[in-house]
C-alpha cells in the first residue's frame, strides 16, 4: 500500500502535536481565533449562550433559562488572538460551536492544562477578558488550581479588578480555610482588602473565616475596612458574630 507524501507528513506529525501543551498549541497561532472544549467540573451547567451556574455557595446549579436545558458541559473557550498574543477569552458551558472556516478548533484538551494557561495570560488581558478567563478556568474539571489562583491574587502588576476576581474564585476554591486565612495582607491595596471582607463572609460558616473578619473588624488599621467586616458579620446570624457586634455596641 503506498501512501502520498501528506498522510506520510500528518501520520509523522500526529505525536508532536499530542506532546504539544494547550498553551503551545495556542501560541502557534498568531491571527484569529483559537477553540478548545474541556469538561466541567460537577455543578456547573450552561445554557450555550454565556449563561452559567454553578452549584455551591452561590448557586444550586438549577438555573433555567426558558426552555433551555442547563447542560452540564462541555466548558468552550475561544481565545483571540493577534501578533501572535491572546487578545480576549470567551467562555460557554453546554451548546455547540457554529461551523466557521476561519478558526483553529483544538478540540477536546486538558481541563487542568487549560486552566492554567488560563489563568497565566488573565494578568495581561484584563477587564472583562481577564474575567471570563479566571471563571473558565475556576469552573473547569481540573485538579486544584488554588496555587494559580494565589499567584494571580499576589500578583501586583496584575489590574486590581482582575486581582479580585481571582481572589473571589480562590475563595470558592479547594483551598482550606485555614491556608486561605492566612493570605490576608493588610498592605494590600483597598479593594482587595475589601474583597477580603466579602469572600470571608460567604465562608463564614467556618470558624477560621468568621474569626479573621471580627479581627479584621476589631483591629484593621483602616476605618473603612473595619466598617465592610461589620456590615458582613452583621448578615451573619452566628452567635459569635451576634456576641462580638453586642460588645461592641455597649462599649
Amino acid at each position: 500500500m503506498r501512501f502520498s507524501a501528506a498522510v506520510l507528513a500528518l501520520i509523522a506529525a500526529a505525536p508532536s502535536l499530542a506532546a504539544q501543551s494547550v498553551a503551545q498549541r495556542v501560541d502557534a497561532v498568531r491571527e484569529g481565533t483559537v477553540r478548545l472544549s474541556y469538561a466541567a467540573r460537577p455543578g456547573v451547567c450552561g445554557n450555550g449562550d454565556g449563561g452559567v451556574s454553578c452549584r455551591g455557595r452561590h448557586g444550586d446549579g438549577n438555573q433555567a433559562w426558558g426552555a433551555r436545558v442547563c447542560e452540564s458541559g462541555p466548558v468552550r473557550v475561544a481565545v483571540g488572538r493577534s501578533e501572535g498574543r491572546t487578545v480576549s477569552v470567551r467562555k460557554y458551558v453546554g451548546g455547540r460551536w457554529s461551523s466557521s472556516s476561519d478558526v483553529t478548533d483544538l478540540g477536546v484538551v486538558d481541563a487542568t492544562e487549560a486552566a492554567r494557561y488560563l489563568l497565566s495570560v488573565a494578568p495581561s488581558i484584563g477587564g472583562r477578558n481577564a474575567n471570563e478567563a479566571i471563571s473558565a478556568a475556576a469552573i473547569a474539571d481540573a485538579t486544584t488550581i488554588a496555587p494559580e489562583l494565589t499567584r494571580l491574587v499576589q500578583n501586583g502588576d496584575a489590574p486590581i479588578d482582575t486581582r479580585k476576581d481571582a481572589l473571589f474564585w480562590l475563595g470558592e476554591s479547594e483551598i482550606g480555610v485555614a491556608e486561605f486565612v492566612r493570605l490576608y495582607d493588610r498592605s494590600q491595596p483597598f479593594a482587595l482588602r475589601e474583597q477580603w471582607t466579602f469572600v470571608l463572609s460567604q465562608r463564614h460558616d467556618e470558624d477560621p473565616a468568621l474569626d479573621k473578619l471580627i479581627e479584621i473588624a476589631r483591629g484593621d488599621s483602616d476605618v473603612e475596612i473595619r466598617k465592610r467586616a461589620m456590615f458582613w458579620l452583621g448578615q451573619s446570624r452566628d452567635p459569635k458574630a451576634i456576641q462580638f457586634l453586642h460588645d461592641l455596641i455597649l462599649r
